[in-house]
């Protein structure tokens, strides 16, 4: 009989042979954390609530068709007090938790380098709260009270992102200073790709440089009408509609809080996530947990509107 690998799998072969490398699923995890377009409204860090209130006032011109005139007789006349037009928006921090559990054999017969273990899983807990924040940020937006009509599950055209471009810049009849973003579903954003290619002049697309994706990340995708467009796969749908946006700052604000553990064997702050390891010694268990407090909520309505297109 022929010796082959089949024949030896019994006692000197694998069934199959594990590469020593992982490779990565697919993840998005990028957001607008870092830009002009999110507000940090503060942290609740000794703030004695878990609620930012943030303070709107009518200021700077707001109410400019308040003022009255005087002519002839009444030339003299007393003016009266114009009440102050203000509100708020709150913005809720809550907890938010990742944990792992890794066994001390899972641990040891890995394969080294970037195989697992409780400082790898540390990491991507703490890689994975800009993904988490995109999905906070999309959850905002997707409830702009303004948004662009358009009829249920069509393709992104260049029309309707033109559309809500106009609304965007006219919402309550008032004028929205830019800058200006829009987050699409990749989806909706290769159904824009395909209506816009053929436009020209100051209709053209201007697509991403090496230089813009590498300062603004692989999911930004170039600037349209001024409006600077990125995707993001956590886009919230209905069922039927991928509900996107398009806001200027002052529209999306979010708060922070970061927590004093006491007590906890090892801790470690990475960014904004602090990550606990924690001993199950009965089960040789090694746990890994991690913590963040963040809440992301719509400040200003008027500074945005929303998007739809078929899912």
């Amino acid at each position: 009989m022929s010796i082959t690998v089949y024949s030896l799998k019994t006692d000197l072969r694998l069934t199959s042979m594990i590469s020593q490398e992982i490779r990565l699923l697919l993840a998005d995890s990028s957001s607008l954390r870092n830009t002009l377009y999110m507000d940090f409204v503060g942290s609740i860090n000794g703030m004695g609530s878990d609620t930012i209130k943030v303070r709107k006032a009518g200021l700077d011109g707001y109410d400019a068709s308040q003022w009255s005139s005087f002519t002839g007789a009444t030339e003299t006349g007393a003016v009266a007090d114009t009440n102050l037009t203000d509100s708020s928006a709150d913005v809720v921090v809550k907890r938010r938790a990742l944990a792992y559990s890794i066994s001390d054999m899972a641990s040891m017969s890995g394969m080294g380098g970037s195989d697992l273990d409780p400082a790898r899983i540390a990491t991507s807990i703490a890689l994975s709260y800009d993904g988490m924040f995109a999905d906070l940020c999309a959850d905002a937006f997707a409830v702009f009270p303004t948004a662009e009509i358009t009829s249920t599950g069509n393709a992104l055209s260049a029309d309707a992102f033109i559309n809500s471009y106009q609304l965007l810049q006219n919402v309550s009849g008032k004028s929205v200073p830019g800058p200006y973003v829009a987050v699409l579903h990749p989806k909706g954003w290769g159904e824009l790709q395909d209506s816009i290619r053929t436009e020209t002049g100051v209709m053209a697309f201007t697509p991403a440089t090496y230089e813009a994706i590498s300062a603004k990340g692989d999911s930004y995708k170039g600037n349209y009408l001024g409006v600077d467009i990125y995707t993001s796969s956590y886009v919230t749908n209905n069922g039927v509609d991928n509900l996107q946006g398009m806001w200027a700052p002052g529209a999306l604000g979010y708060a922070t809080g970061a927590p004093q553990i006491n007590g906890a064997g090892l801790s470690q702050q990475m960014d904004q996530v602090t990550i606990e390891f924690d001993r199950d010694a009965t089960k040789a268990l090694t746990r890994i947990v991690g913590h963040a407090y963040l809440g992301i909520s719509i400040v200003s309505g008027e500074h945005g509107v929303m998007i739809k297109s078929g899912m």
